[in-house]
């Protein structure tokens, strides 16, 4: 079986990577630290919650979003993916809009 070139590039360059991975444990060089901020932190989706709900039931009774999900969102177990986000800023700015049509939905 012969490689591409293609593989033949990648596995060299997985290689180097883990070289360097070996190389930063073993404490031989230091890498880079990028960090990324939290695009909806813990305190922005507790303050949408308080907004709109008295608690994380009653904002499951409105919303139909379970309060399991939203305690963890709000504890930081769990981070709400991009169009769960944006289902909170919605439900923010419009909260009767979106009661009215997961009712509708339900």
């Amino acid at each position: 079986m012969t490689k591409s070139k293609k593989t033949t590039e990648f596995g060299e360059a997985l290689i180097e990577a883990l070289e360097e991975v070996a190389a930063w444990k073993r404490g031989e060089i230091e890498l880079e630290v990028v960090e990324y901020p939290d695009p909806m932190p813990v305190e922005e989706i507790k303050a949408i919650r308080k907004k709109v709900a008295k608690s994380a039931k009653d904002f499951e009774r409105r919303f139909g979003i379970p309060a399991s999900t939203l305690n963890n969102w709000e504890q930081g177990r769990r981070r709400p993916d991009p169009a769960s986000r944006l289902l909170l800023r919605v439900i923010e700015a419009a909260p009767e809009t979106v009661e009215k049509v997961a009712k509708d939905a339900a």
